[in-house]
Order: C-alpha cells, then sequence, then structure tokens
C-alpha cells in the first residue's frame, strides 16, 4: 500500500472486524455501526447489557500510538457504558499477533487530557510555546498509566 491515508483507512477498518471478531469468538454480540455513526464503531452486547465501543488502530511499523484527533477528550455520564479498544496490528501478513487494549472511556479520556495539558505547559527545547493540538496515546509518554492492566481485558466489557 503506497498510499499513507488509504493505508490508514484499511488499519482502522481492520480493527473494526478484529475487534468485532474477537469479541464474536467470546461469546458476545457484535455489530459494527455505518460509518457515519458518532462516537461508535461497535455495538457489543452480553445478556441484558450493551456497550459503545470506539477503535483507535495504529500499523505497528507505521506508527508508534493512537490518533485521537485534535479535539479535547470529555468525560460525561453518557460515556459510562461506552470504551475504546486499543488494537496494534502489523501490516506484516506473516506477524498474527494483535495487540487490543480494554478501557473505559471516561478514564481513558481523563488521563490522556492530564498527560496532554501537563506535555502542553512546558516549552520546546528552543523555549517557544508549544501549539499542537493533536493528541496521539503513546504508551511509553505515559509512566503514570499502567495499559498492561487492560491488555485483552475483555470481561472490562460486561462487568
Amino acid at each position: 500500500m503506497e498510499n499513507n491515508s488509504g493505508a490508514k483507512i484499511l488499519s482502522g477498518i481492520a480493527g473494526e472486524y478484529f475487534v468485532a471478531g474477537e469479541l464474536s469468538r467470546r461469546g458476545y454480540i457484535a455489530s459494527i455501526t455505518l460509518r457515519n455513526t458518532a462516537h461508535t464503531d461497535v455495538l457489543a452486547s452480553y445478556g441484558d447489557k450493551a456497550v459503545n465501543i470506539q477503535i483507535k488502530t495504529r500499523c505497528i511499523e507505521k506508527a508508534d500510538g493512537w490518533d485521537l484527533g485534535s479535539k479535547p477528550l470529555e468525560t460525561s455520564k453518557s460515556n459510562n457504558n461506552t470504551f475504546y479498544v486499543l488494537v496494534a496490528i502489523s501490516s506484516n501478513p506473516d506477524k498474527k499477533e494483535i495487540d487490543y487494549y480494554i478501557i473505559p472511556k471516561n478514564e481513558f479520556n481523563k488521563r490522556v487530557e492530564e498527560n496532554f495539558l501537563y506535555w502542553k505547559s512546558s516549552n520546546k527545547r528552543n523555549g517557544e510555546t508549544k501549539k499542537s493540538e493533536r493528541r496521539f496515546f503513546r504508551i511509553n509518554e505515559h509512566p503514570n498509566f499502567n495499559i498492561d492492566k487492560y491488555k485483552d481485558n475483555w470481561s472490562k466489557l460486561f462487568t
């Protein structure tokens, strides 16, 4: 794939299908939403509980973090049944392992915003103010956020 934009879109779509497949494999009902469904890529249910899942996918050869967009990440009561699943996949078909991190949206948004505001409060090496509004989540940049406890923690969705 030479078109980086197209590759990013295809990786994102692959992540949605991988998550839906993993949920189905584990006995949950999972449905991929239409592309224009705000903040929900997969709807999942188990018994009488349903959750909204927003998926962020990164191709490990092309990005060291997940792109979270440019808008501030918010916490709200409406996010109580909403989760992020961060997916890390390889573009190499011989590397079959896929990493999944299942994180409650409010918890994740709060932590990422805190870290982003802390990062933005410092100056660049040359003394200029940082102006970036882009948010990327890179595991190694968040030492106070132990993401390992969320790896493959599918039961978190329905507890």
